[in-house]
């Protein structure tokens, strides 16, 4: 009889096999055959560490939302929730909920196949879809309308969510299409530059989308010369 390791390295090695994979052709197309050839693994070591590919498919998914959640919008915009009503609190708490995307998505300690899976996730209807929506992706899209709202209380609900919508999507597109990207770019990888620009010219378009006026600087009034 067949053993198998019951070690953290097989269960993560079947993970990233997984989630490649799936980034790659999506999840109906993936066989358990195909993410253990990927891993250098026995096929049955899917089944002893997992219980079959639906669960495989589940861990993958889990781990994916566990990133997303380990710095929460609320958590990097706490330093200026007492400032909402005033343009720079609210230009700084946009910047901290774009920086916090970028941070999450560009990461390079993390797998590339991680922002693919969410994108492969959202193209059909399924069990791990409506698990990804509940734990991450509603939260996240709730927790946005709620600071547009209290910069904007006037604004309608679909406005708010249109102004999300503008504010992420240059940066899942950057996460989407990152091999197409860096190959116009010319680049192994985005540079620091490169998103701190990405990063200035989404707050600025959204400042502009919310009328946030910029803080006028201080004038300092000097004495005419004798």
């Amino acid at each position: 009889m067949k053993k198998y390791a019951n070690s953290e390295h097989t269960r993560e090695a079947l993970i990233n096999a997984a989630g490649e994979l799936a980034a790659e052709m999506g999840f109906p197309n993936v066989s358990t055959r195909a993410v253990a050839e990927r891993a250098g693994e026995n096929i049955g070591s899917i089944h002893y560490h997992f219980g079959g590919k639906d669960q495989l498919f589940e861990a993958v998914v889990r781990q994916v939302i566990t990133r997303g959640r380990s710095l929460t919008i609320e958590q990097v915009i706490e330093p200026f929730s007492d400032t909402l009503t005033e343009p720079e609190g609210q230009t700084e708490a946009i910047r901290a909920m774009v920086r916090r995307e970028i941070s999450i998505l560009f990461d390079p300690k993390f797998p590339h196949w991680h922002t693919r899976v969410i994108y492969q996730l959202m193209q059909y209807r399924n069990p791990m879809q409506e698990l990804l929506k509940t734990e991450l992706i509603n939260p996240f899209i709730d927790a946005i309308d709620r600071i547009v709202a209290a910069i904007r209380p006037d604004m309608p609900p679909r406005e708010r969510f249109i102004v999300a919508s503008l504010l992420y999507s240059p940066i899942i597109s950057h996460a989407d299409y990152i091999s197409i990207y860096l190959e116009r770019l010319d680049d192994e990888y985005y540079t620091p530059d490169y998103l701190q620009k990405l990063e200035d010219m989404i707050v600025r378009q959204t400042t502009l989308l919310l009328d946030i006026q910029a803080p006028q600087p201080q004038k300092h009034h000097t004495k005419p010369a004798p």
